[in-house]
Formats: structure tokens, sequence, C-alpha cells
């Protein structure tokens, strides 16, 4: 009976402490990674955590290498669409143009 209660205390602070996180504007993120790379992960998350000028240098650093450049010109937009998977895929895009439908409010 103990250890029931036991492990319903934990859930509990678990549930408080993932609140309190999300609510302070924070996201749980789980990752897989090689066991080389594990602590340079936490250290990652623990700059962006603490905020501030390394938090800004880290996202800085690592925005350019990581994301997806946007497009600044229409040939660029055009390249990036032909790249896309549904690239080659014929699609119906046509509006509907009917009335709807009527509504009957109470």
């Amino acid at each position: 009976m103990k250890n029931l209660e036991s492990n319903s205390t934990s859930a509990n602070r678990v549930t408080r402490h993932r609140k309190a996180v999300s609510a302070r504007g924070g996201k749980r993120v789980e990752v897989t990674v090689p066991a080389n790379d594990a602590m340079l992960i936490k250290a990652v998350a623990d700059v962006l955590r603490s905020g501030g000028t390394g938090a800004r240098q880290v996202r800085e650093t690592l925005h350019p290498l990581l994301s997806v450049p946007k497009a600044r010109t229409g040939k660029e937009l055009v390249e990036f669409l032909r790249m896309s998977p549904l690239a080659r895929t014929e699609l119906d895009i046509e509006r509907d143009r009917s009335t709807g439908r009527t509504v009957e409010f109470d």
C-alpha cells in the first residue's frame, strides 16, 4: 500500500513541476542522440534555459546551421516548390463556389 501512495505522490509532483515549467514558457523535449553528444545537448539546453547573452549567441550560431533558409526571390521560391515531395502530384485545387448551407439559430 505504501508503494502505491509513493508512486501517486511522485506522479503528482512530476505533474505539478511540468505544469509550472509550462506556465513559465518552457517545453519538455526528449531526444535520442549518440552517447558522445549527450553532454553537449544538455549543455546547450542549460544555456538556452538560462537565457541572456549566452542563449542569444547559441541561437544565432545554430539557427543558420540548422534551419532552412527562407526564399528571398521568386526564383528561390519556385526552386523550393520544385524540390517538394508534392512537386509531381496533380492537385485539384478548384474553389467550391456553392452558396453554402442554411444555418438555423435557436
